[in-house]
């Protein structure tokens, strides 16, 4: 079986595809032509409002499984109890009412670009442009092989909380830890914006300490670490993390808990077991995946840097954490919310003006902000920004600069709300 096969057979066996057109309210009076966005999150909705300001003839839909939006970014604080969450839930089909473009709810089963057609739980639906952005997977077929049920096992009593369908659950196998070894894997980039575990397991070290646990959270990382990060774990709280990078995870049995590693054969109590990601199989089973020089498929969304269609298929745009290589120097765009708000957008300007058959656009980069906490009690936080352009030769530079906040008021929150609004169009209460 391959991988990515069983990355999708983990959440569920792909349901047959149907061929009656998809009860969707009508298309708009006078749309020239229908942009289907696939994925109905950062990116997807950014690109949605975009869309509908700049080229208000288009027919857009957005369709995404979940009618409701649960955000992220703000998560790590709210799982150890040291703030309430703070990111409102989005309606979604509210707020395609009040942005102007459709919403569906359904699961989207396969693309088939000759035909240019979307099939759905709930019908096949034609498109003149497509979007996808779907974000990003789990592979546990790297640990499992074509085992599903270990699989399921994994993501059921061990979930590693990032994706939104794991948070409660996570915090439900927290709140029930009672002592002895917490175990927490992060494995080799890119994954789901790069310093996010490193303030989980800071935030996790606080709550073990606070709460007066008597364990201990055994960080097992794939890469070399975050040197901020390793500085504050071994200062502030050498009794509760132990930071141990490149370590590889040759194999994960979750009906013993234990974990494989090239130097150690380590039994857990507890564990949040963040496997290797990737764009989700909806974008395999398009052919849309990048190739390595041997030609063999990797994980990631093949893209033009500057565009952001599909080098394959120029009528299919791709934003958010799917995207693959962009530049050799620095690889991967980094996979946060700021960046997949920016990325919908921009693939949304290249779809517009396509569709009106405007001029070349200049070229457009995008840039992230992300806010991370340093630690909890007293509260520290750090801003990090990414900033891009272009050389002359064509190839992409980054610059990340960081900025630290040793007395936060609430800038984390501002700075989300601020995406909500700006970027979505959304008057959440």
């Amino acid at each position: 079986m391959r991988r990515r096969s069983f990355l999708h057979l983990v959440g569920g066996a792909l349901p047959g595809v149907v061929a009656a057109l998809a009860p969707v309210p009508a298309t708009a009076e006078g749309a020239t032509e229908r942009v289907i966005i696939i994925g109905g999150a950062w990116a997807g909705l950014s690109a949605a409002r975009e869309l509908r300001q700049l080229a208000p003839d288009l027919d857009v839909l957005v369709i995404d499984r979940e009618p409701i939006l649960r955000s992220l970014p703000l998560s790590n604080t709210w799982l150890v109890d040291r703030t309430p969450e703070r990111m409102p839930r989005l309606d979604r089909a509210v707020l395609a009412g009040q942005v102007g473009y459709r919403f569906l709810a359904a699961e989207v089963l396969q693309v088939d670009r000759a035909q240019r057609r979307v099939h759905t739980s709930k019908g096949a639906l034609e498109y003149d442009w497509l979007l996808i952005a779907t974000g990003l997977s789990y592979d546990y077929g790297a640990w499992f092989g074509g085992d599903l049920q270990a699989g399921r096992v994994a993501r059921e009593n061990f979930p590693a909380g990032f994706v939104a369908d794991e948070l409660d659950r996570l915090k439900q196998g927290l709140a029930g830890f009672g002592g002895g070894t917490l175990v927490m894997t992060i494995p080799a980039s890119p994954y789901r914006c790069p310093p996010a575990p490193y303030e989980r397991a800071m935030m996790l070290a606080w709550w073990l300490k606070t709460r007066r646990i008597k364990g201990k959270l055994i960080v097992l990382d794939a890469g070399g670490g975050l040197p901020r990060f390793t500085r504050l774990f071994a200062d502030r709280y050498p009794d509760h993390i132990e930071h141990r990078p490149y370590s590889v995870i040759r194999s994960v049995d979750p009906h013993g808990r234990r974990v494989l590693t090239d130097d150690d054969d380590l039994r857990f109590d507890h564990a949040l077991l963040l496997p290797p990601m990737g764009a989700c199989p909806l974008v395999e089973r398009a052919g849309l995946l990048e190739r390595d020089k041997q030609g063999q498929t990797v994980p990631w969304a093949r893209v033009d840097p500057v565009r952001l269609c599909s080098p394959l298929d120029d009528r299919v745009y791709l934003a958010g954490d799917l995207v693959g290589t962009v530049s050799p120097l620095f690889g991967h765009y980094p996979k946060t919310a700021h960046m997949a708000v920016r990325l919908g957008a921009i693939a949304a300007q290249q779809i517009a003006a396509r569709s009106t058959r405007a001029q070349e656009l200049p070229v457009q980069l995008p840039h992230s902000i992300c806010h991370v906490w340093l630690d909890a009690e007293p509260p520290e936080q750090l801003r990090m920004d990414a900033q891009y352009r272009m050389r002359g030769d064509g190839v992409i530079t980054q610059a990340v600069t960081q900025h630290d906040n040793p007395q936060p008021r609430d800038e984390d929150l501002q700075w989300g709300m601020g995406l909500y609004t700006g970027a979505f169009g959304a008057t959440p209460k």
